[in-house]
Parts: C-alpha cells; structure tokens; sequence
C-alpha cells in the first residue's frame, strides 16, 4: 500500500502581500491591513510583525505605533485577495493532480505516489518558484505523510528561514525533533482550552501528544482529539478534500472603526452584511431558515458599559432572497 504524502503550501502575510505587489515602492515598508470599517488589524507584514503590531488589536490601540513608524495601512480589499488566491490555486492545480483548497491563502496538495525525478524538498523549492514567478506571492510548504503534520512542517518552514521555506517531515525521525520543539497548543485543531486540559495532563509538547496512548485521548477528550495523536505519531486519518463542505452557517460580523450611534447608520450596516451574507448562500447555492442579529459594545473601551445583545427568528420557508432577509433583519433591530 502507497504511504501518502502532502504538502501544505501556504502564502507568506497574504492581504499584505498582496497589497504590496501592487505596489512595489512599499516593498521593505511595514504594511498593515484593517478589517471592514477599518476597525482593527486583520494582516500584517513581516517588516509591521517586528515591530510588534498584534493580530486583531483595535487601530484606536495603536494609531501611535503606526504614525511614528511609518507604517502604511490599507482598509481590505477581499476582491482583490480573492483573485490573488484564485490565480495561487490555478497554478498549484497546474503542479498537481489533486488539491484541497483550504482557506484563501492556504492549499494541501496530495503528492502520493508521484514520482517528480525530484526529491521531496526539491519539489517544494519548485513549488515556491513557480508561484512566486506566475503571482508574486511568496509561499511555504510543509510536507509530511498526515495533514497534520503538514501543518507543523508548514509552521516550521515559516518560523525557521534557513530551511529556505520548505521543511520535508516524512522522516520519523525529523518528526520527532520537530515534535519535541513545538508547544502542544501549535498542533492543528488543539486550542486554547485544550491545550490548557492537556497541560493539566503532563502534556506541553507535540512529542508528548504524539507518544500519549490514542485510546488514553479518546477516554479523557474525544475521538477528533484521538485522530489528532494518530495523525501526529504518521498515521493518516484525514483524506484530501477535492470539494468543500457545505457551510452550516454564514456569519458576517464586522468592528467598526467608530462609534454608532445613530440608528440609520446602524440600519445601513446591518442591511449591508446581510446583503453580503445572502449573497454567500446564492453563490452556494444554498437556502438558510433561520436569520440571528447580534449587536455589542467595544470589549476594548474603557468608558462604556459592557452591552450585548441578540435576537433571532425563523423563516416559514428557506429562502436565500436578500428581500427577505432584510425586512426580517429590520424586525430583529427594532426588538434590541
């Protein structure tokens, strides 16, 4: 039986990087880009990432930072990076028989039984080449029998510049020294409460995960955690997905780089994301039931009272008809 093999290839500060290709006088400028309303720090160049700037921290929090040195900020262009992505993943699909779009900047690529004349780093060299010269995109790739670790030799390839942006694990043994350097909470899907029930465990490291016994995992977490281990220790439990799964929800959610208080301004937005929310469901080709507005306060500020609130309401019938949605969005407003 073939032993499969995949690569993860992921782009490097993607909105960024797509900002400055468009413009190449910023190319050793720290570069940020802002969510819809400008209201927080959603990308990051390398350049803006040394000086210290945190993902999703308020612009309010660092309007300072961002003056004095000089970095320049972009509000979002998600058209823009959403051709950027489709031209990465027409030329990875050109490379490879199969592959996973993952997320926008993000690519698994299935390299089972594939006989280059190259050997696996060269390969992934190759990819980083190719890419950057049909985009201008830099990207890494991590390549490893299980997606799993794909994802770590993807954060390893990323994290450590000498491996030259390919970091090949589909030697035990490399997995292992890999696995001893990285915290538990790097591992794909283990988060913050995981990691913190792990810790409680004796659990601090990938390599203490990999060698924990499955069934012990299984027992005390679940069996998604249990596949975690398996997938760790190079057993493969999670096959390419040519086709993404239908969406179970749509949620658009937006911070504002200001205060609203005004109720039309308020109406506006909200008529605004749900245009784009049921936009989403049309392009699926999808119907949704039930519709859910929430509204809060800044969690950052310092004056106002905390407030949250949200009011739901089901269809009589599924529809994906932005009309509909708007007048039941309406209702909802009114009744917060």
């Amino acid at each position: 039986m073939t032993t499969p093999i995949f690569a993860l290839v992921d782009c490097n500060n993607f909105y960024a990087s797509c900002e400055k290709l468009f413009r190449p006088d910023l190319a050793d400028t720290p570069v940020v880009v802002l969510s819809n309303n400008d209201g927080c720090v959603v990308a990051r160049s390398k350049e803006a990432k040394k000086l210290g700037i945190k993902m999703g921290v308020p612009v309010f929090q660092v309007r300072d930072v961002l003056h004095k040195q000089g970095v320049v900020a972009f509000s979002s262009n998600y058209a823009l990076y959403a051709d950027m992505s489709q031209r990465v993943m027409s030329t990875l699909e050109n490379l490879v028989p199969r592959v996973e779009v993952y997320s926008i900047d993000e690519a698994f690529l299935d390299l089972t039984g594939i006989n280059y004349s190259l050997s696996l780093t060269e390969f992934g060299l190759q990819v980083r080449r190719i890419v950057h010269k049909h985009t201008g995109i830099n990207v890494c790739v991590g390549i490893a029998p299980t997606k799993t670790l794909a994802k770590l030799a993807n954060h390893a390839a990323k994290t450590w510049h000498k491996t030259g942006g390919v970091v090949d694990l589909t030697c035990t043994e490399r997995q292992r020294k890999l696995l001893a350097l990285l915290p538990v909470g790097e591992v794909w899907g283990i988060g913050g409460k995981l990691t913190k029930r792990l810790q409680q465990l004796g659990i601090d490291t990938a390599l203490q995960l990999a060698d924990a016994e499955p069934e012990f995992i299984r027992q005390h977490f679940s069996v998604v955690v249990e596949r975690t281990v398996r997938e760790l220790r190079g057993e493969s439990c999670l096959a390419l997905e040519q086709l993404a799964p239908t969406k179970k929800q749509i949620i658009s959610s937006r911070a504002f780089g200001d205060r609203i208080t005004d109720k039309q301004q308020m109406q506006e937005a909200i008529s605004e994301y749900v245009s784009r929310a049921c936009k989403k469901l049309r392009q699926e080709q999808q119907h949704a039931q039930h519709l859910t507005v929430f509204l809060r306060t800044s969690p950052f500020s310092d004056t106002d009272a905390p407030y949250s609130a949200s009011k739901s309401i089901a269809l009589d019938t599924p529809s994906s008809d932005t009309r509909v949605f708007l007048a039941k969005a309406m209702q909802l407003l009114e009744a917060l």
